[in-house]
């Protein structure tokens, strides 16, 4: 939101073994516990990967869309060099997801025979597996529902209006003055 209800990103650093940083930038949904990530890129990483593929060339800008509204803990996320993250740029995108005390990032992975790539989660920390699996599961719920002929349809409800006649599936995101909710629905 910009304008009046506007409010600045919260953000996080991780601090890795070399001393370079990842940042967690997040909007809403902030974890209550963020210290239970200190050190968390000391840890073992982990890898959860989706069965969703698409072809090079192929737009998914709103897979970002999806995740920011349906992913509890959604985050987005930058490398300083140094980290091991920076170190496989080309192979992740800048968002995130906090569960637990780890973190997961979005990823991908070479799939139909070099023709395309594979959507999946790596994630550093004890609740590694929970974290990409968690993120995973909104890219699978993508596919089947946002991703194939499917358009979001935003809606706007000021404080105090009825709200008992949103569709099912819909995201509700609070904001100062009411809410915006985001649906997708076929187009065709």
């Amino acid at each position: 939101m910009l304008g009046a209800g506007q409010h600045a990103d919260r953000v996080f650093l991780l601090t890795g073994a070399s001393g370079s940083q990842v940042t967690l930038r997040f909007d809403t949904g902030v974890p209550t516990d963020l210290s239970r990530l200190d050190g968390v890129l000391t840890t073992q990483r982990t890898e959860v990967w989706s069965g969703v593929t698409i072809k090079h060339q192929t737009s998914f800008a709103d897979l970002h869309l999806w995740l920011a509204w349906f992913l509890p803990g959604f985050c987005r996320l930058a490398a300083d060099d140094g980290t091991d993250l920076a170190a496989e740029r080309g192979g992740w995108f800048p968002f995130g997801v906090v569960r637990g005390s780890a973190f997961a990032y979005f990823a991908v992975r070479p799939a139909l025979g070099g023709a395309g790539v594979e959507f999946g989660a790596r994630a550093y920390g004890r609740d590694g597996e929970q974290a990409a699996t968690a993120m995973v599961e909104q890219i699978q719920a993508w596919d089947r529902g946002g991703r194939y002929g499917a358009a979001p349809t935003f809606g706007y409800w000021p404080a105090g209006s009825d709200r008992s006649q949103l569709p099912a599936h819909t995201a509700v995101m609070p904001k100062t003055h009411g809410v915006v909710t985001i649906s997708w629905s076929a187009t065709g």
